[in-house]
């Protein structure tokens, strides 16, 4: 290998570190962290009270796409392709393609979206199968932390598809476009250097970072300590992110934790 070539690998975007991009991160998380705790504070508005998660996961998810979509590499780079579930960046149209009717238009969306069945469903599956593995010990320790006292109930005043669609699309999705994928990934940028774990390769500084930031930003809201713990599941989604190269099975896992913590809560406490 001639020195040119070894130059040109070692200054490849996944081996160069990027000292803007921590800066740029902080920068970001500080304002969505200061309109969320804003937003938050003025529950007392009762359209922003019963929209409140809505206005929040849109303005998480508007900020990652944008803060990605200027990066080298865009949105793809970012695991951020149609949220990562429906496949990757649909491929550039042709210069004479620019007009379209209505007509194509619908077309290219059906194309895209019977493109991207295959990895939705390979997505899925990652997810399945992480839960399966995740959930049981989450039971048991849930069981044995807080003793409960009475047998588990299930309770059935949710509509648990639309209710599982709103976690999916209105808290999973956001939040793991902004963390997982913008944050994450640009953190990574700064730290290139990467570690192999349970078949992932972890940038692991990035990685432990947004976990960080994920709870502190919990915290912040709620002004609850027991929030922190949201740390170990941002890990998880993190590692999802890595070994899937995009959001997609995380924002699933994400969105199935939140169901089974909800169930467990309202079912035994």
């Amino acid at each position: 290998m001639s020195a040119d070539q070894a130059g040109a690998i070692a200054n490849t975007p996944e081996t160069t570190a990027d000292p803007r991009a921590v800066r740029e991160v902080l920068r970001v998380y500080v304002v969505v962290g200061a309109i969320t705790w804003a937003l938050s504070r003025l529950q007392s508005v009762a359209v922003l009270r019963e929209h409140l998660h809505l206005v929040v996961g849109a303005l998480f998810l508007l900020i990652a796409l944008r803060c990605a979509d200027r990066l080298p590499g865009g949105t793809a780079r970012y695991g951020l392709a149609l949220g990562g579930l429906l496949g990757d960046e649909p491929e550039l149209a042709a210069p004479h393609a620019a007009a379209h009717d209505e007509t194509s238009l619908l077309v290219e969306l059906w194309t895209t979206l019977k493109r991207g069945v295959p990895k939705l469903l390979a997505e899925a599956g990652v997810a399945a199968l992480v839960c399966a593995l995740v959930f049981p010990p989450f039971v048991v320790g849930f069981y044995l932390w807080h003793n409960p006292t009475k047998s588990f109930v299930w309770l059935h005043d949710h509509d648990l598809l639309s209710y599982g669609l709103t976690q999916v699309l209105v808290i999973g999705l956001p939040e793991e476009a902004l963390f997982r994928g913008y944050i994450q990934g640009r953190l990574a940028d700064a730290w290139p250097r990467r570690r192999r774990c349970l078949g992932a390769t972890l940038p692991v500084p990035a990685w432990l970072l947004q976990a960080l930031l994920f709870a502190v930003l919990h915290v912040a809201v709620d002004y609850n300590p027991a929030r922190l713990a949201v740390f170990f599941p941002a890990l998880l989604f993190g590692w999802l992110r890595e070994l899937r190269s995009g959001i997609g099975a995380a924002i699933l896992v994400h969105a199935a934790c939140n169901l089974l913590s909800d169930a467990l809560i309202r079912g035994w406490l």
